[in-house]
C-alpha cells in the first residue's frame, strides 16, 4: 500500500504543480482562452493556481523531507476538496468530458488522504 500511495503522491504532486505553474505563469489573455474561465477574474484564476501549486508539493514534500505524514494529509484533503469544486464547475457549466480528469484526480487525493491518515493511527 505505500509503494501505491507514493505512486499516486508523485502523480498528484507533478500534475498540480504542473497545472498551478501554468496558471501563475501564463499571460492574462491566454488564460481567458481556456473555456472553464468565462466569469473568473484572471486574479481568481492566478489564486487557484498557487492554492494547486502549494498543496502539489506538499502532497509529496513532507515524506521526502521527514516531515509529519500529517501534512500530506491536509493536503491532499485540500485537493480532493478542490477537486470537489471543480467537478462541480464543470458539469454546471455543461462542460461533462471535461470533468474526467477532476474526478479521477479527486478519486486519487481521496486515496492519499485515507491512506495517510490510516496510517498515522
Amino acid at each position: 500500500m505505500t509503494l501505491f500511495l507514493w505512486i499516486l503522491q508523485i502523480v498528484l504532486a507533478l500534475m498540480f504543480v504542473g497545472i498551478g505553474g501554468l496558471r501563475l505563469t501564463r499571460p492574462a489573455s491566454r488564460l481567458r482562452k481556456l473555456p472553464w474561465t468565462d466569469g473568473y477574474a484572471p486574479g481568481t484564476i492566478r489564486a487557484l493556481g498557487a492554492a494547486e501549486l502549494v498543496a502539489g508539493v506538499c502532497v509529496l514534500a513532507p515524506g521526502i523531507l521527514g516531515w509529519s505524514p500529517l501534512v500530506t494529509a491536509v493536503a491532499a484533503g485540500c485537493l480532493a476538496a478542490l477537486m470537489t469544486l471543480a467537478v462541480l464547475m464543470h458539469l454546471r457549466q455543461g462542460q461533462r468530458q471535461t470533468a474526467v480528469l477532476p474526478a479521477i484526480l479527486l478519486v486519487m487525493a481521496g486515496i492519499v488522504l485515507w491512506g495517510r491518515l490510516d496510517q498515522m493511527m
